[in-house]
């Protein structure tokens, strides 16, 4: 990537959060400031900048006098950050089933098929979650659900890199229950994908 050098601390920031997400760091791997600003013709302090900008959204750990280190998770920040999602999710689509955009859940009909490269599935998948949550349309609850997908992202990359057959299928039958306004259908499919990705958590950690 070419930094372009008008906008510094923008670039190195996107371009750290991209490479988080997208599992090209360990999870605890220190990010080494002195280095990606070399690697990059940059001096430190934008790279400093990018640095703390990711720390403040919990993507990255600041340690004073140490350094800045990819965030790593325990064992009860995985269950309290998946507990969240799960609290979130279902009480919106209990209440607000008939809210969802059902226009942009169409645009999501045949996106989970099997032959969808995995990054274009955990789009699609973000997309799919985002909108169940945003048909509340109470910003303070949208809002605090925001502020952890970076954290589902990066569970969801570093936990759970291979999404199986049956997640895949799991996604498609949402969107089609959701599009045929089956309620109790997508809520009892809604509960068990959310349940399953808990299970697939505590597998790894184990």
């Amino acid at each position: 990537m070419v930094i372009n050098k008008a906008s510094l601390t923008d670039q190195i920031y996107n371009l750290l959060k991209q490479k988080i997400l997208q599992r090209e760091f360990e999870l605890g791997q220190q990010l080494k400031t002195r280095q990606i600003a070399e690697d990059n013709g940059i001096s430190l302090m934008p790279v400093r900048d990018a640095l703390r900008r990711l720390s403040n959204e919990g993507l990255v750990d600041n340690k004073p006098r140490v350094g800045f280190f990819v965030k790593n998770f325990s064992e009860n920040e995985i269950n309290d950050i998946l507990e969240v999602r799960k609290m979130h999710e279902l009480y919106c689509l209990e209440n607000y089933f008939a809210e969802i955009n059902r226009q942009e859940i169409k645009k999501l009909e045949g996106k989970f098929e099997k032959n969808s490269s995995a990054s274009f599935f955990n789009r699609y998948d973000i997309k799919l979650h985002q909108e169940i949550v945003k048909a509340s349309h109470n910003q303070y609850l949208i809002d605090s659900y925001f502020k952890l997908i970076n954290h589902f992202t990066m569970l969801f990359n570093y936990l759970n890199h291979k999404r199986s057959k049956f997640s895949r299928q799991e996604h498609t039958e949402l969107v089609n229950c959701i599009l045929n306004n089956n309620k109790e259908k997508a809520y009892r499919l809604l509960y068990r994908h959310l349940d399953r990705v808990e299970i697939a958590a505590d597998a790894k950690l184990d």
